[in-house]
């Protein structure tokens, strides 16, 4: 594991200290990718030779490396605890592709040490600092999501439409569990509008200082409203906020949709629409729709405990 960790480690760093420069960027296929797969390839390689043919060993030794890094990463918060533990689960599976390949050498060569053994891992090795660079040299492509959430509330319109437009300062109390909070993502605040109608102005706030922007593109008294959505940058945010509407992520616009059931109930509808741009475009963005959906239902579980409060509470 030593070997394996010592490796991870510099070209975190390596990856860290060069990010700025258009050449490595740790958010790319050769550090997310390839570097667990060199981890798992040197810890075969540098195994004792009764477990280098070891398919349990190739398999999970590697693991012992990649979660090391992730304690070392998040105790000397060198990443933010969200991306590490979005960076787990590829760590965890190319570390193991790294292994067994190795592993499958050494049971077709027993002595797959000899230089061209050394040689292919040394390509290993050196491949993050080959592939990062080529990825830098164009843009990743754009994939362009949206996460639709409802919730029923028993209330009447007029209720529901003043708890959209405007959210009130959210009490510690009314403040409950979710996913995104426990990621290290900030709870919302409060919604300002700065006037009804097309053009209005809200300023949603979250916790740590992070402020959304929201200017208001559609307008339907009672039925419904529509806001592109942009982040406040008057402020420094700290990781992972300062990502928001940056490189790789980006939130565009959201919307409110109110739907009357037959029963006297309100089905609400909060729908957002982001900008995701990796390599891996299909693994961010399963982890950003979890986030956007668990972040929309938490505000719309508080939309719906307000209403129905008001409805409860005598005239």
């Amino acid at each position: 594991m030593g070997l394996g960790l010592g490796y991870a480690l510099l070209t975190l760093l390596a990856f860290r200290a060069g990010q700025n420069s258009a050449i490595l960027a740790l958010m790319s296929l050769g550090f997310l990718f390839v570097m667990p797969f060199a981890v798992g390839a040197l810890t075969v390689f540098v195994a004792p030779p009764e477990l280098r043919t070891s398919w349990a060993y190739a398999i999970l030794s590697p693991w012992l490396a990649c979660v090391a890094l992730t304690i070392v990463t998040a105790a000397l918060a060198l990443e933010a605890i969200i991306c590490l533990i979005m960076a787990v689960p590829i760590l965890l599976v190319m570390s193991s592709f790294g292994g067994v390949l190795a592993c499958v050498a050494f049971r077709v060569q027993r002595d797959a040490r000899r230089p061209q053994g050394a040689f292919v891992l040394t390509l290993a090795l050196l491949g993050p600092y080959v592939l990062a660079p080529l990825e830098q040299r164009g843009p990743a492509p754009d994939a362009f999501r949206t996460v639709h959430t409802q919730i029923v509330i028993a209330a009447d319109s007029e209720t529901v439409w003043r708890n959209i437009i405007r959210v009130p300062v959210i009490r510690p109390e009314e403040q409950g569990f979710s996913a995104f909070h426990l990621l290290g993502l900030p709870r919302p605040r409060e919604a300002t509008l700065s006037h009804e109608g097309i053009g209005g102005v809200r300023d949603a706030t979250f916790e740590g200082g992070l402020t959304f922007l929201e200017t208001v593109t559609e307008w339907e008294h009672g039925r419904g409203l529509r806001f592109t959505i942009e982040v406040d940058r008057g402020a420094p945010l700290p990781a992972p906020m300062g990502a928001i509407g940056g490189r790789y992520f980006d939130v565009l616009e959201g919307s409110y949709r109110m739907e009357p059931l037959g029963d006297g109930t309100m089905l609400l509808h909060l729908d957002s629409r982001e900008r995701v741009a990796t390599r891996f475009n299909g693994y961010a963005g399963w982890w950003t729709d979890f986030i956007m959906a668990d972040l929309q239902g938490y505000i719309l579980r508080i939309i719906k405990a307000r209403c129905e409060a008001e409805v409860r509470r005598p005239v």
